[in-house]
């Protein structure tokens, strides 16, 4: 398995900008007590009751994010670039979604005729999730779980029987998972896409920000931001722009031209 860039000590993550004097109350989101930064995650995700409820996945279960993953990884193959498509899922839970694009971006490199140079980094907060991550094995799905083509891909880079499905050696070689805190930033490397899925709905807007920032921060230039759950002024200040014909893709937008930025003594 592909070493994860996901280790060592990270710092403890820095407070967001307080907010303008009048806007400090909460965003309502769909979690019933959205958290700050200041709340642990961890316990809140690691809560036998909350786990069940939190953490359920399954494969290739999002359509537009396996589009994405798909003419993402076109887009990187025809431009020859040097270097691997790097591809970050925050969140992940027990690693479904990871697989599920890795697979995607493989069959990419396959129909191209070119040596899959690309990693797929999965994180969570909870680290039974990881364990069962690394492991890639999981219950059989049932016949309409998916559509077919994703069946396709699930027998061509897995095994199978009749109650189980075990991730192939190069999809797992592929793949990696570490235990990480997305309030934190990873050291050394950078990602052309990365994936927030139902996760920041449970947090504030300045905590939303705070995370979004981390992400932004270690993206590739030109690089795509897939985030699911923000709420009205999650991206405040953040210069990210939506892409009109993808709802969820979200890019570093251009700094304005044509102006010079006066400092007053």
């Amino acid at each position: 398995m592909a070493d994860s860039p996901f280790r060592g000590t990270f710092p403890k993550p820095s407070q967001p900008r307080p907010a303008a004097p009048g806007s400090d109350m909460t965003i309502s989101c769909r979690a019933t007590n959205p958290l700050s930064l200041q709340d642990d995650l961890g316990k809140v995700f690691l809560d036998e009751n909350q786990a069940k409820a939190t953490t359920a996945t399954r494969l290739f279960r999002n359509e537009e994010l396996l589009d994405a993953v798909k003419r993402l990884t076109s887009e990187f193959i025809q431009s020859k670039r040097s270097g691997k498509f790097c591809m970050w899922s925050t969140g992940c839970s027990s690693g479904e979604e990871v697989y599920s694009m890795a697979m995607v971006a493989l069959n990419e490199f396959s129909k191209a005729k070119r040596q899959p140079l690309m990693e797929a980094c999965g994180t969570d907060i909870n680290p039974e999730r990881i364990m069962e991550g690394r492991m890639g094995r999981y219950g059989r799905p049932g016949k309409d779980a998916f559509a077919q083509n994703y069946w396709v891909l699930l027998r061509n880079y897995a095994e199978m029987n009749n109650s189980q499905v075990q991730m192939g050696d190069l999809l797992r070689s592929v793949c990696t998972f570490a235990k990480f805190d997305m309030r934190n930033k990873p050291k050394n490397h950078t990602f052309h896409f990365i994936v927030c899925n139902h996760v920041l709905q449970y947090y504030d807007a300045p905590g939303q920000r705070h995370i979004i920032g981390n992400l932004k921060a270690v993206l590739k230039p030109g690089g795509y931001l897939y985030l699911e759950g923000v709420t009205e002024h999650g991206l405040d200040g953040l210069n990210l722009v939506k892409l009109p014909d993808r709802p969820l893709l979200y890019q570093v937008g251009e700094r304005p031209r044509g102006r010079t930025l006066i400092r007053r003594k």
